[in-house]
């Protein structure tokens, strides 16, 4: 009831915008001829334009070129029903996304409708934000849930594909840069090129990055540095083929615990080891055995990636077929030195581990073909993909450090998926579209080079079906009914089987049986009111856990999900626009084996209520300055900890509390001349001191400046 009296409201306010801009014209004829289309429920299209159609929400280019914008999450951080939980403001790997609720890897990111998600058991199956930098992006687009057929596997919770800029026919260059400071973080810095153009048949897309950060939590500086290009080539009977390479290189220090304790019951709990730096918990060099992996000073990885990419596009009559191939490589370099703390006997900055990963060697491909038929469209396809990674070397480790000897090892498991689907628009009447699809799942993840855990495999049918409904010129009412699939990723099986369970139980696929609901109303010149509802019920979620004495993965019986979300845009007046959303979210477990003392039947770090307005102002000589204030409710997660050194640990459990906050920004964007423009831009204006994640605090406020040249 509060949830719809607070659309009810929105809507009553942005419908008294929208007239007081409008003429008095009272409808639309445009309109009344529009055919029926899906509502963002599906897809959020991120463009570059600042009022769009009325069933895409925009944020695009706009937005991505707003503040320190680095990573994907800072663009996406005031949309409703996304939560960001960083530890740092720069290259943090850490799952730091959520899309109602459902985290990092329950969403399939892609670029260019092709996967780039990690596999391996090292810090894998994840998204390393860091590494998709923002440069040459032309839109991004967000699929929240699992009711597209396309997608499975990993896209529980939803999907964020990046598409790329196109060739052009006239040439165009894009220079674009920032730099960034605040009371404890000395810069930040993130530069960007861009070149598009097409001669004759052939098209290219060219995109460089460089980004470097201070550290503002101990020995946690980043730098990354980042190339793309991507070539089509006109072929034959209107076709079109695609080549595209993606480099990335990131260097960052992995944090270093600054408490003297880990004990909140312990005076040291609230003591630094290092006074230049805030009290904050460190992370450890991922899978570590012993001291050698509990980060010194200059503890680093060296992350490169390599994306590979090859497509081919052909009209058949009235038929569109798809055709992809893709390849991911990516390695890490991790190096650590001795922390006289920890040994005493050691000095600081001593070698004491020299280790290189091979966190991905994914491949796969897919082909689909859309064929219109009378009043249908029918999508069908297939997708195989093979999530693998390769060795870990250890080049050097000082075993007396470390307390006790270590090796490398080669891959444990590979996992190989075919997903088949089909799908049909139905387009019934003008006014109704009616969108039914089946997808069928088949995987396997077996033991390879000698490992000894059984292998796991299963095969489901998942259907889907969604009902648009165009009420008026101006309303519209989408729903979605389906199953979606989750297959566990190449972590979650090692450490089920090597873990705490010891692989007893089995570890089983996650299934959603889901319910969504989107009412949008559309006023004149682009405003618009959106009421999103969602319904959730998954049956053994998946969970992976490193905390102190228990390090496994394993099942909850049951999650269930449900919230909603209104959002809205206005165009008050001639120089002031608006935008709001307000997002409510709830979740209950049952059958936790971790939490064992019942200190919560909810999901770690999930906001009852959080919330964004932004005001977008036109002043004189076609400057604009826009603010967005940010709210976010309290949250609760399971803090686990030793309080002593015994063998085993004394492990306690603690259910500890997240203030709520609110923060602004503001960012002032002035043009210069025909082909450029500067920016002034402040983050956290009001200083405010919070945390997304326990024991990580945020700094405070961050002021710089921009610059962009166009060619």
């Amino acid at each position: 009831m509060r949830l719809l009296l607070t659309f009810l409201t929105i809507l009553s306010l942005l419908n008294l915008a929208a007239f007081t801009y409008a003429d008095e014209t009272s409808t639309d004829p445009s309109r009344e001829a529009e055919t029926v289309k899906h509502l963002t429920m599906e897809e959020i299209i991120v463009t570059d334009r600042a009022f769009s159609e009325p069933t895409v929400t925009v944020v695009g280019v706009k937005t991505i070129e707003k503040g320190k914008n680095i990573t994907i999450p800072d663009v996406l951080k005031y949309e409703p029903d996304i939560d960001v939980i960083r530890r740092t403001v720069v290259g943090d790997t850490a799952d730091i996304l959520s899309i109602r609720g459902l985290s990092g890897n329950r969403i399939m990111l892609n670029i260019n409708n092709r996967p780039v998600n990690a596999s391996g058991v090292v810090g894998g199956y994840y998204i390393d934000w860091g590494t998709i930098p923002l440069d040459n992006i032309e839109r991004i687009e967000i699929i929240k849930g699992g009711s597209s057929v396309r997608y499975s596997d990993n896209a529980l919770g939803g999907v964020i594909n990046v598409v790329t800029k196109k060739p052009t026919e006239k040439p165009t260059l894009t220079l674009y840069g920032t730099y960034g400071a605040g009371r404890d973080i000395d810069y930040i810095q993130n530069y960007r090129i861009s070149h598009t153009y097409k001669v004759g048949p052939l098209g290219y897309s060219l995109a460089g990055s460089y980004q470097k950060a201070d550290p503002f939590l101990w020995n946690n500086d980043f730098e990354g540095l980042n190339f793309s290009s991507f070539f089509t080539v006109d072929m034959p009977m209107h076709g079109e083929m695609l080549l595209g390479f993606q480099y990335s290189n990131t260097r960052r220090g992995f944090i270093r615990k600054n408490r003297m304790s880990d004990d909140p019951e312990n005076s040291a709990f609230n003591q630094k080891k290092k006074s230049g730096y805030p009290l904050a918990f460190g992370e450890t060099i991922a899978p570590g055995w012993g001291t050698a992996y509990v980060p010194g000073p200059g503890a680093e990885w060296d992350k490169t990636k390599y994306y590979l990419d090859f497509g081919y596009k052909q009209p058949v009559g009235d038929a569109l077929v798809t055709f992809k191939v893709y390849k991911n490589i990516e390695d890490r370099k991790e190096k650590n030195y001795s922390d006289s703390s920890v040994n005493s006997s050691y000095e600081d900055g001593i070698l004491v581990l020299d280790r290189k990963v091979g966190s991905d060697r994914s491949y796969g491909g897919s082909m689909e073909v859309v064929k219109p038929l009378s009043n249908h469209e029918i999508l069908a396809g297939v997708e195989y993909k093979v999530l693998a990674y390769g060795d870990t070397k250890l080049r050097y480790i000082d075993s007396t450090y470390n307390g006790k000897p270590d090796a490398g090892f080669k891959p444990s498991n590979e996992g190989i998926m075919w997903g088949y689907f089909v799908q049909d628009n139905w387009k019934i009447t003008d006014k109704l579209l009616l969108t039914p699809g089946l997808r069928y799942d088949i995987y396997k993840i077996k033991s390879i080079h000698g490992n000894t855990a059984p292998d796991l495999k299963d095969y489901t049918v998942t259907p889907k079906l969604t009902v648009t409904y165009l009420a008026s010129a101006a309303d519209t009412i989408t729903a979605s009914v389906y199953q979606a699939l989750r297959t566990p990723g190449m972590p979650e099986v090692y450490w089920w089987y090597y873990g705490r369970t010891g692989g007893n139980p089995s570890l089983k696929a996650e299934k959603n049986n889901a319910g969504e609901l989107t009412y949008q109303h559309d006023f004149r010149k682009g405003s618009y009111g959106r009421l999103t509802l969602y319904y959730y019920n998954i049956d053994d979620y998946i969970v992976l856990r490193f905390d102190p004495n228990w390090r496994g993965a394993y099942n909850i019986d049951n999650v269930k999900l449900w919230g909603g979300s209104v959002d809205g845009r206005a165009r008050i007046t001639d120089w002031l626009s608006a935008k709001a959303n307000i997002t409510y979210q709830k979740s209950k477990k049952d059958g936790d084996a971790f939490d064992t003392a019942n200190l919560t039947d909810e999901l770690d770090y999930l906001p009852e209520w959080k919330g964004n307005v932004g005001l977008e102002f036109s002043l004189p000589y076609k400057a604009l300055l826009t603010t967005n204030v940010k709210y976010v409710g309290e949250r609760h997660t399971i803090y686990a900890y030793s309080s002593g050194w015994g063998w085993p640990p004394d492990v306690k459990f603690r259910l500890v509390k997240l203030d709520s906050y609110v923060t602004a920004d503001t960012e002032l964007k002035i043009p210069v001349m025909k082909y450029a423009e500067i920016g002034l831009y402040a983050e956290n204006i009001f200083n405010k001191k919070y945390e997304e994640r326990f024991g990580y605090p945020l700094p405070g406020r961050i002021i710089g400046a921009s610059a962009k040249i166009m060619f």
